[in-house]
């Protein structure tokens, strides 16, 4: 009788155990809400962010100019918290030498959620590394030399590699580090003509392991340089006609895995293709290439005057483009462009064909080209930052930050007066925005707020 009462017992409390069991396990298998899945029942595809926001022209952005802005993607948030931040601060070196030019020209988020910062510093190349909250972590100049006749409005571009590490790019060169900021390799000059500067403007790491660069005019035209992850030059090619002044500004990978490139051709002035004031008559540009640099197509924007391209990002609604570019119809007389300088929104599908262009007004003008960036938004939508002038129209220019699109809250604002414009602008892991003027680094929420 006791044996049969231990069995019955033994029995009964197996069960219970294999009960609990199998509810821990549902537990465990059910499916977990993520964050982000919320954002895609709710986007509207923004082919229509240019359409869905202005009046007229097209529906464009117009509607936008009274409302209350370098290859734009979110940094890694992978096993990194999001830890949402807000600051402005004044980039300013703590290593000793004399102030050679502008800082910050570029500024990328990194894996661990803080900032990459590269510009020049006592004539140098200069980066600093900073935490999620701007507070500086290594600073280190490298000898790779600054382009002086022009050392305020050297471009300065960087990425954080695949490996861990920094790729950096300016007009002299280009050069590796590791992840601490140690320089492991550098490149000065043109592939084959080290005397030669590239005038490098911008630099991605492609999904295929290989880095690009571009920038111009070298020899008249625009470059493109192909590397591998070691620095070994792969491939160099050359874009544009026989004026000088060929440039590209911006490179990003394709919709289908090749290259588009976006930047500025001259046509010249009439029956004067090549007249000294060149750069006064020139055309939006947008590049299509393969992943070696083989040409698929080349388009112009613009009229008979003055329009420049300088930034590009993919859309979001198809496989398309927005370019970012500036325009003045000076009518032959380039100081009249202080007046009537725009931004330019042009919207273009896979294959280059323009399908609506917006002008913006009040746009800051600057001979060689007004800083400007543009970012896609977690929401579909695009923002950009440049350098306004405010009204009434004054001798002064403000960081002009503007954010619109379907299914975006419209925004803009217009903040530290004497700006020189947008060096770069990038979307970070808690959907707000890192922004580089050459002199400040500013990082606002999603909402544009910064304090």
């Amino acid at each position: 009788m006791r044996t049969s009462l231990q069995i019955i017992l033994i029995i009964l409390f197996s069960l219970n155990l294999i009960s609990c069991k199998s509810e821990d396990t549902d537990k465990v298998n059910e499916p977990m809400s993520k964050g982000g899945d919320a954002l895609g029942d709710v986007l509207d595809p923004i082919g229509d962010g240019l359409n869905d926001a202005g009046d007229g022209l097209n529906d464009g952005l117009n509607d936008l100019t009274g409302g209350g802005s370098g290859g734009s993607e979110s940094g890694s948030d992978e096993d990194v918290p999001i830890i949402h931040t807000k600051f402005i601060k004044k980039i300013t070196p703590g290593i000793a030498g004399v102030y050679g030019c502008y800082l910050g020209a570029d500024i990328k988020q990194t894996d661990d959620g803080g900032y990459i910062v590269a510009g020049c510093h006592a004539e140098k190349a200069w980066m600093m590394k900073t935490d999620v909250y701007g507070k500086k972590q290594w600073e280190k100049t490298y000898s790779l030399g600054v382009y002086i006749p022009h050392f305020l409005l050297t471009p300065w571009s960087v990425i954080q590699t695949s490996d861990g590490g920094y790729l950096l790019a300016s007009q002299k060169g280009y050069l590796k580090t590791d992840s601490s900021g140690k320089m492991l390799w550098k490149k000065k000059g043109v592939p084959g003509k080290p005397a030669q500067n590239p005038y490098y403007e911008d630099v991605i790491e492609h999904s295929n392991g290989n880095y690009y660069l571009v920038g111009g005019p070298v020899e008249e035209q625009a470059i493109m340089v192909k590397i591998s992850p070691t620095g070994s030059v792969l491939q160099t090619k050359f874009y544009g006609g026989s004026c000088a002044d060929d440039i590209f500004r911006s490179v990003i990978e394709s919709n289908d895995g090749k290259l588009i490139m976006v930047g500025e051709k001259t046509h010249g002035n009439g029956p004067y293709p090549c007249s000294f004031y060149f750069r006064y008559w020139k055309d939006i540009w947008v590049v299509k290439t393969g992943k070696n640099g083989g040409k698929i197509w080349d388009k112009t924007y613009g009229g008979i005057y003055l329009e420049k391209g300088q930034d590009i990002v993919r859309t979001t609604d198809s496989d398309g483009y927005i370019v970012l570019g500036q325009k003045c119809g000076h009518g032959g007389r380039i100081m009249d462009c202080g007046s009537v300088y725009k931004a330019v929104i042009l919207k273009i599908n896979e294959e280059g064909n323009q399908l609506n262009e917006n002008f913006l007004p009040l746009q800051k003008m600057f001979e060689y080209g007004r800083a400007q960036a543009l970012a896609n938004t977690h929401l579909g939508g695009y923002v950009f930052v440049t350098a306004s002038v405010p009204r009434p129209n004054k001798n002064e220019g403000k960081l002009w930050i503007k954010k619109w699109g379907s299914g975006e809250k419209n925004m803009e604002l217009k903040i530290l007066p004497n700006s020189d414009g947008g060096r770069s602008i990038m979307r970070t892991n808690d959907n707000g925005f890192i922004i580089s003027d050459g002199e400040y680094m500013i990082k606002t929420d999603s909402n544009l707020s910064y304090e």
